[in-house]
């Protein structure tokens, strides 16, 4: 019986086909990606949604409460 060495590598596509999933190709060309990157730090110096400070949630809820007070006329009457 003849003495075999290791079995011969396959040689096919699966060691590029998993490198796929870290590098996708994409067609874009080199303007659109500038645009991308432009737009990103667009909205990280202007942020469309802005977090409100201490002064505008107080005064947003002395304005709710005020408006409840002034709906409910007897809760009113009743607190004094």
């Amino acid at each position: 019986m003849p003495e075999r060495g290791p079995a011969p590598r396959r040689r096919c596509g699966r060691r590029m086909a998993g490198l796929a999933w870290k590098w996708p190709r994409t067609r874009l060309p080199v303007g659109a990606s500038a645009l991308g990157v432009f737009v990103l730090c667009w909205l990280y110096v202007f942020p469309v949604y802005r977090l409100p400070d201490e002064k505008e949630i107080v005064q947003g809820v002395l304005l709710q409460q005020g408006k409840a007070w002034r709906r409910n006329q007897t809760a009113v009457a009743l607190f004094r």
